[in-house]
């Protein structure tokens, strides 16, 4: 919670005048008790489910957003309970906007009840609910949950693959963005790795090359769990990168494009951050590490078509 405040629940006694205020007040109390323990226990973000998918209909473009459950940062649940189609109006400014989902509530007009001694008629019942809208990414909004970025230039919508706080039990947590990139850095060194393997290159090479290979293998095996935390995911690729620099660098000379790669790793390499440092600088750095995997798939499809079985 941003700022920590006392909570205050009614004191009852025999012969207290209840009021409504006094029922509001101990309503209060139970959804600030239970935000708290939401926040402190979950954290805030997606629990399960709400998935986005940006599509374009007739040049307009449409939200599909997947069922499902989030914490706000106020510790408020927001609830989605079917999936839905949610037009988006293109914003007139260029820039990086967010989608959210907001927790809403308002009287529940099918719930009326008559006013005590009077003929006025009042709702009984308030209705919560959940609305999308989209905001600028700076707009930090406290009410709700962050469910996509869209990058939005000349007039076109664009989904951006970049992850969004997750709550909730690891089991059950919306998978990141960030794991299909460390996924897929993995396979493609596997591939290169194999492919090596099959020449004379790499057979003087001693430790590095077991160590990158098990690290590799180690990061596979621990990213086969659904819900890995962004920061381990981070913390993975750091590690990975560390690795391949010492696998790579010391390779004898082989073609042009792992001689460029090189290079490419080894400043990547030496801007791995600390592990003490921020989600911000962390993702910051990762989309250098996503850089890599361009060049990484161009030396697979080389290697697959030059080199040959070691005779």
């Amino acid at each position: 919670m941003a700022k920590e405040e006392y909570l205050s629940r009614l004191n009852p006694f025999e012969g207290l005048c209840l009021t409504a205020t006094d029922l509001l007040d101990e309503q209060t109390y139970n959804r600030k008790s239970l935000g708290r323990h939401n926040l402190y226990l979950h954290g805030h973000g997606i629990v399960q489910g709400l998935q986005v998918e940006l599509q374009q209909r007739k040049k307009k473009y449409v939200a599909i957003i997947q069922a499902g459950f989030g914490i706000t940062r106020q510790g408020q649940g927001v609830h989605l309970a079917e999936a839905s189609a949610v037009p988006l109006e293109v914003p007139k400014q260029d820039g990086e906007y967010m989608l959210w989902l907001f927790h809403v509530e308002g009287a529940d007009d099918k719930a009326m009840r008559p006013v005590f001694d009077t003929a006025e008629e009042k709702p009984a019942r308030i209705q919560e609910r959940s609305a999308p809208r989209l905001h600028p990414v700076e707009d930090d909004q406290q009410g709700a949950v962050a469910l996509c970025r869209i990058n939005v230039r000349l007039g076109r919508m664009v989904q951006v693959q970049l992850p969004v706080p997750r709550a909730g039990r690891q089991s059950r947590a919306a998978e990141s963005y960030l794991k299909p990139r460390v996924v897929e850095y993995i396979r493609l060194n596997k591939k290169i790795m194999q492919s090596l393997y099959r020449t004379a290159l790499v057979k003087e090479l001693g430790l590095d090359t077991l160590g990158f290979y098990s690290a590799l293998v180690g990061s596979e095996l621990m990213l086969i769990e659904e819900g890995t935390p962004d920061r381990v995911l981070y913390r993975s690729a750091g590690l990975l990168i560390n690795h391949g620099h010492d696998f790579f660098n010391p390779l004898p000379k082989t073609t042009a494009r792992i001689e460029k790669y090189k290079d490419f790793i080894r400043q990547v390499n030496a801007a791995v951050p600390a592990a003490d440092q921020a989600d911000e600088v962390w993702l910051k750095w990762f989309e250098k590490f996503e850089r890599l995997l361009q060049p990484l798939g161009r030396i697979v499809d080389e290697l697959e078509k030059t080199v040959e079985a070691q005779r």
